[in-house]
């Protein structure tokens, strides 16, 4: 999980409720909330969602990337087939460029590859990202604060133990507003049946 929960510490550091914190008439007192996105997506399920579907599409990719690299190798067979057992050097030096360029396709289908994961892996955490959003801010306008971050220790040095909402996201998320207390013990060591390897 730590690539795909570090990509959301980078893309969303924080989700700003809108409230002007200058307004005197705002009956917010202001103040940061904390959401671990790991743990509630571990308590969610949604990791593992996501995982499956990034496996998925990845051996979509695989399957392409040996369709394309079988078509290349008989691209090059069929021209050495031409040139026959002892070709001259002329057309060694065809066979070396023709070489050197399907390799270089093949290299830059396997980058369009890479990315088209990366891209799929952003997807994903985004989509899980904006899910969440209404909640945690909604869990957040009830204990009068106004900006949720993303608990990171890459933005967060440290934190009283009430800015932390995830479990009352998670509550809610759930269906259950009472039955998961807030608490930075309860972010930090999710329930045993929720734990899995770190494999993200």
């Amino acid at each position: 999980m730590k690539t795909i929960f570090s990509l959301l510490a980078v893309l969303a550091l924080s989700l700003t409720t809108g409230c002007d914190p200058r307004s005197s008439s705002s009956s917010s007192s202001g103040g940061v909330a904390l959401v671990n996105l790991e743990a509630v997506a571990k308590r969610l399920g949604r990791d593992t969602e996501i995982e499956t579907e990034l496996k998925s599409a990845g051996e979509q990719l695989q399957t392409q990337l040996a369709s394309a690299q079988k078509e290349l190798q008989e691209e090059f067979t069929r021209l050495k087939e031409v040139v026959g057992e002892t070709p001259s050097t002329e057309e060694n030096q065809k066979l070396a460029d023709l070489g050197r360029d399907l390799n270089g396709k093949f290299q830059q289908k396997q980058q369009s590859a890479r990315q088209e994961i990366s891209n799929k892996r952003s997807e994903l955490v985004m989509r899980f990202r904006e899910e969440i959003r209404p909640v945690a801010l909604r869990v957040a306008s009830a204990r009068g604060l106004n900006i949720v971050l993303v608990k990171s220790d890459i933005v967060v040095l440290a934190n009283a133990l009430d800015a932390d909402i995830t479990g009352d996201v998670i509550a809610e998320l759930q269906g259950n507003p009472a039955s998961a207390p807030s608490t930075a013990a309860d972010t930090a060591k999710p329930p045993a049946a929720a734990e899995s390897p770190d494999t993200m």
